[in-house]
Order: structure tokens, then C-alpha cells, then sequence
């Protein structure tokens, strides 16, 4: 790419997901997705789920199904999320070009690949695109459990400046027109991200972003162990939706990566905002009504009655912001809200601040483990064990913990990678691990993070799955990552029998033994192989009727696989 600033944004980006052996335009895609799937939509998402880029991809590089904005990947995720409630759902598609000019063929094309992924389909496509057709079509089975017709959100990211071309509009018009014809989407969008526009969401999504807004009356609180300042005060409603835009004047969804609770929609508390906010009369007293909200901010500095914050969080308030902001265009001048404003230095402290403000709204336990005890010893272990900069690995119990330090992406587990890794490799339902993060750590919360355990087993699931994804790295190996969570189950199933979860001494030495191999790459990439060789030949054993598209999700078959394992 021409853009030397462009091109700065995407070799941080590279470095950070080891992505810097592939192709500059690989690398883009990947690039792309990120800045709209984490800063739109979820930041709980692989990337790899979600491009589709290659031979036969109809001009898409990348798609994202969401239900209640859960990204979803397999049928079992869409009936579970269906099962429980009505369904908002969203279809997100991205096409890239590091081009610095604008095709109506190629943006036609892309439309066209997307007028065939949902009507009559002509061309032939890839197996990532024909697996998210499938999950469409189950999808569609659910109307009857939709508020609305999905939304249909189109990207399309590009190196250049965009200028508005007569032409180039006119194709989106048109395309656009012909996509609401099929009479499937309550709404169409069409997007251009130029290079200005990808570098300002790069920032956004990592945070590295600065508002201005103004406090009328504040005090200041007394000194307190842990935080270099923190206030008290009533801020105008309409400063709030300032704090809470991007740069599109949308909701910033990353602002609440650390708030526990999910924006819960219908309920009487949100219900009771919503009518406060929409009467003239009543709206005046939503600040004696309202708890407010609750500001982490990594800087923050003061000139009269302006606030400068820097790199923030909101810790508290998700519900209340969500209204507030939905409503922005009923809000009067002078409505306010109570506001707390830290500036923390001790994270620790920030956890007790999420723990004690989030108490008010009935809130799954299952929110709050990353801040128990057994979560800080993880932490504590995975920093502890010694390992070279290629396979050290730590865990990020809280957002964005490591983004100052060395680490990357390759280095970084999560709780959702924690809790996947550990149910697919040591509690042997890679089926399950498939499922969402959050219905999972319900599902095993008398079998997994349990206090009696020893750390080494869940250091252990982490690093076979990670060396696993690994070999995925650009898309290089599509298959094997659709199978990751059974390949790496059937990888440490070689290492022998799992000793018991609450055996300190065996399962160290285990692990020990087992991490050997797994930094070896030339052992670990022959213990792959074999794996891939006995699902290879399971799948050929089904006959040509089997469905291999969906085998990773089929739990007779990868049972029959798993069992078939323990008897040799």
C-alpha cells in the first residue's frame, strides 16, 4: 500500500496477531475485520470465524452472524440463543482492497455475492462460505422468534480517500434497492472505510481515544490508596452521549468491555429509564431517580469545568448509558445524571469498584469470575511459568491489562479462549467448546475454575489449543481450525490418561512433559497430522451421505472419533 500511515496502523496490527509473514493484502482482510467486527459489533470473536477470503469467496472477505450481538458459529449456538429469548439479528460483510481507488465492477460483485448468499444462488463458493449460508438458513428458521427483520450491514474497506464518486453511489443505490427487494431486512447499510476512516477505528477499538466533556458541578473525593483522583458530579445528558459516540456518532460498544453486565434490553429497570426519559415532566428528575454512572479512565485531566479523559471505561452504567444514548434526541438540555469519575492506578481496586456498583440489576454470578481468587492465582501461574517470547503465554483477566507491555495477541489467553480450551481438552466436549463462552461457564461451573483444582491443567488446555491455532495463522490451514477444539483434544489425549483435576504433583508433571512437545514444533506438527490423518479417515468411514460440512459439530461422530482414540 501507498499509505505510509495506513501502513503503520496495519503492521501494529500484524505484529500483534503474528500475522506478519503473510500476504499484505491476507493481512488487510484480517485488518479490516477487526476494525468493524471488534468496534460494531463483539469484541468476543476469532477472526478466523469470521474471514471467508480465498478461492470461490463471491468478492467476501469476511462475515459475521449475530444473534443479541453474540457472534454465533454453529446451529447448537443460534437454538440456544432462540431457546432463551427473542432475537435481534445482524449480518455483517466486509470486503478489502488495498487499492487506493474505487471499482463499481468489483463493488457490484461484491453486492452480487451477497444478493447469492441470501436468494438464488449461480456461483460456486468456498466451504466458509457455504458453512455461513447454512447458519443463515437455520437462522431464517427462527423468524417467528425475531423482534424484526434482520439488519443487513455491508462494508467496503479500501486504502484510498473516499470522494464521493457519482457513480460509485449510484451503484450502492441500486444494489442496496435490489437487496431490500428480497424483502428479508428490516434495514440495508452500505459503508466505505477509506484509510482515514480504518485508522480512526484501529483507535477506537484499542481505546487509544480522548473526549472533552463538561461537568457543571463536581466535588472532588479525598485521597484514596490506589487512585491518583477521582470525583463526584451531575453531568449533562447530552455530555454523556458525547462520551459515549464513535466516530461514525454511534454507540462506542468497546466503552463497556469491562462492565459486567451485557445491555439487558426489555426489563422493568430499563423499561422505568425509558418512560423517565421520554416524559418532559419526569425527565428533570432522572438524576435523583438513577444511580449514574461509573468512569475508569487511565487519564484524566481538568481546565475549569472541562474534563479530559483518556483511554476510559464505563465500569457501571450500562444499562442507563444504552437508554440514554437511544434516546439522545428526547433528552433537554439541562437533564443530567450523577457521574463518578476514577482515575485508578491499582486494577485491583477497578475489579472492586465493577464488583460493588453492578449489584443494583439482577447480574449472573458467572459475570463476576474473573474477579475471584481462583482467576488472580491463574494470572499470577501463567506469568510464573517461564517460557521463550514465541510460546509465552499469560492470561488477561482484565481488559486490555497487557496492552502496554510486549505482549501480543499470540501471548494473550482470555477467558473465552481459557474456557473453550479447558472444556475441549480436559473436560473432552470439544462439541461444546464451540458454544458461547458464557453458556459454558454455566454449563460447567461445578466441573471447571473450581478452587481444589491444580492451575497446570488449564495451563496445559491452553497452550496445545493455542499451538493449534497457531498453525491457522492467515487462514493457512481453513480446516484445521473448524476442528481445533477436537484436534486438540485427540493431541492431548496422546500425552496418556488425564491425571485427576485436583492432583497438584501428577498433573505438574504432566504438563511439564506435555508443554515439551508442544514447544517443539517439528513434535507438535507430526502429533497434528496424525490427529487430522484419524478424523480424515472417520469422516471416510460415514460415506458420501455423512455431512462433513457440519462434522465438527456432529457429538455422535466426534464421540465415536474420541472413544475409538481411548481404545487404541
Amino acid at each position: 500500500m501507498d499509505d505510509p500511515i495506513l501502513n503503520a496502523y496495519l503492521g501494529d496490527f500484524s505484529k500483534a496477531f503474528d500475522l506478519t509473514k503473510v500476504k499484505e493484502s491476507d493481512a488487510f482482510e484480517f485488518f479490516s475485520a477487526y476494525c468493524v467486527f471488534f468496534r460494531d459489533f463483539s469484541e468476543h470473536i476469532a477472526l478466523d470465524d469470521v474471514i471467508v477470503a480465498g478461492g470461490l469467496d463471491s468478492a467476501i472477505d469476511a462475515i459475521g452472524i449475530f444473534l443479541n450481538e453474540i457472534s454465533v458459529t454453529s446451529v447448537a449456538q443460534i437454538e440456544e440463543i432462540a431457546a432463551r429469548q427473542k432475537i435481534d439479528v445482524d449480518f455483517c460483510f466486509v470486503q478489502a482492497k488495498t487499492a487506493r481507488s474505487l471499482s463499481a465492477a468489483e463493488i457490484g460483485s461484491y453486492i452480487q455475492g451477497i444478493k447469492e448468499f441470501f436468494g438464488q444462488r449461480f456461483m460456486p463458493t468456498n466451504e466458509s462460505i457455504a458453512d455461513k449460508r447454512s447458519l443463515s438458513d437455520h437462522v431464517f428458521n427462527f423468524s417467528v422468534r425475531m423482534r424484526a427483520k434482520p439488519r443487513l450491514h455491508m462494508y467496503y474497506c479500501y486504502a484510498g480517500s473516499y470522494k464521493g464518486d457519482a457513480v460509485i453511489e449510484a451503484r450502492v443505490k441500486a444494489g442496496k434497492e435490489e437487496l431490500l427487494s428480497l424483502n428479508l431486512f428490516s434495514s440495508v447499510e452500505f459503508h466505505f472505510l477509506d484509510a482515514n476512516r480504518l485508522q480512526q477505528r484501529y483507535q477506537e477499538v484499542n481505546l487509544r481515544i480522548e473526549k472533552e466533556v463538561q461537568i457543571n458541578e463536581y466535588a472532588t473525593l479525598p485521597s484514596i490508596a490506589g487512585i491518583r483522583q477521582a470525583y463526584l458530579g451531575v453531568m449533562p445528558c447530552k455530555e454523556i452521549v458525547k462520551l459515549l459516540s464513535n466516530s461514525d456518532g454511534k454507540l462506542h460498544k468497546a466503552l463497556f468491555n469491562e462492565n459486567v453486565r451485557d445491555f439487558l434490553s426489555r426489563n422493568p429497570v430499563n423499561d422505568e429509564i425509558e418512560d423517565t426519559i421520554k416524559s418532559t415532566e419526569k425527565q428533570g428528575r432522572l438524576a435523583a431517580l438513577n444511580n449514574g454512572v461509573t468512569i475508569v479512565a487511565r487519564d484524566v485531566r481538568i481546565v475549569g469545568k472541562n474534563f479530559t479523559l483518556g483511554d476510559y471505561q464505563i465500569v457501571n452504567g450500562c444499562q442507563t448509558s444504552h437508554i440514554v444514548f437511544m434516546h439522545q434526541d428526547k433528552l433537554l438540555k439541562d437533564t443530567s445524571l450523577p457521574v463518578k469519575i476514577i482515575q485508578a492506578e491499582d486494577r485491583e481496586l477497578v475489579n472492586e469498584i465493577v464488583r460493588a456498583t453492578n449489584r443494583q440489576t439482577e447480574i449472573k454470578d458467572e459475570a463476576f469470575v474473573v474477579l475471584s481468587e481462583f482467576h488472580k492465582r491463574l494470572e499470577r501461574f501463567f506469568q510464573s511459568v517461564d517460557a521463550d517470547q514465541s510460546h509465552k503465554i499469560v492470561y488477561e483477566r482484565r481488559k486490555r491489562q497487557y496492552a502496554d507491555s510486549a505482549y501480543t495477541a499470540q501471548n494473550i489467553v482470555s477467558l473465552t479462549f481459557l474456557t473453550n480450551s479447558f472444556v475441549s481438552c480436559c473436560l473432552e466436549n470439544p462439541v461444546d467448546a464451540n458454544d458461547y463462552y458464557g453458556v459454558l461457564l454455566s454449563k460447567y461451573k461445578d466441573q471447571m475454575y473450581i478452587d481444589k483444582h491444580s492451575l497446570w491443567p488449564y495451563l496445559l488446555s491452553a497452550s496445545i489449543l493455542k499451538e493449534v491455532e497457531r498453525l491457522c495463522v492467515g487462514k493457512a490451514k481453513p480446516s484445521l481450525w473448524k476442528f481445533r477444539f477436537i484436534i486438540s483434544l485427540l493431541i492431548r489425549k496422546g500425552f496418556g490418561p488425564l491425571p485427576r483435576l485436583d492432583n497438584d504433583r501428577d498433573q505438574r508433571i504432566y504438563t511439564e512433559n506435555a508443554i515439551g512437545v508442544c514447544r517443539d514444533s517439528a513434535r507438535f506438527l507430526t502429533m497434528v497430522v496424525a490427529a487430522e490423518k484419524i478424523l480424515a479417515e472417520a469422516i471416510g468411514v460415514e460415506g458420501d451421505t455423512f455431512d462433513r460440512m457440519n462434522a465438527h459439530q456432529d457429538r455422535k461422530f466426534v464421540e465415536k472419533v474420541i472413544s475409538s482414540v481411548v481404545k487404541n
